[in-house]
């Protein structure tokens, strides 16, 4: 069970840091997602034999990088921003999800930048 014990509560760590209040229409959706996913774990525990979960925990162990997150504050709004590392080495913008200005990223040359 510490496989998906892992998972669910990063993605729960996720959904409350995101801000979704649980008396909110999406906080509600969220943190109902999350009470299915912990029932599914429970189920797949008590239906799994260990040595089936043991073969999954490594699979995923031998798989899983981690993922890094950088916050940028937008400058037109002050929307805080949190963009993977993918995005950052590909990506030259993005667009503020609150906003739409267009925010530079890591791929451009500093002498570029423009706020």
């Amino acid at each position: 069970m510490e496989y998906f014990d892992k998972k669910i509560t990063y993605l729960r760590g996720l959904c409350d840091g995101s801000g979704f209040d649980p008396d909110t229409k999406e906080g509600k959706i969220f943190h109902g997602i999350m009470d299915i996913l912990e029932d599914m774990a429970f189920m797949l525990e008590t239906f799994l034999d260990d040595e089936e979960l043991e073969e999954m925990e490594l699979d995923e162990e031998e798989t899983e990088e981690p993922v890094y997150f950088y916050s940028f504050i937008c400058p037109n709004c002050g929307e805080e921003i949190d963009v993977d590392e993918e995005t950052m080495e590909t990506q030259k913008e993005i667009a503020c999800p609150a906003c739409g200005n267009s925010i530079p990223m890591g791929t451009m040359d500093i002498d570029e930048l423009k706020f």
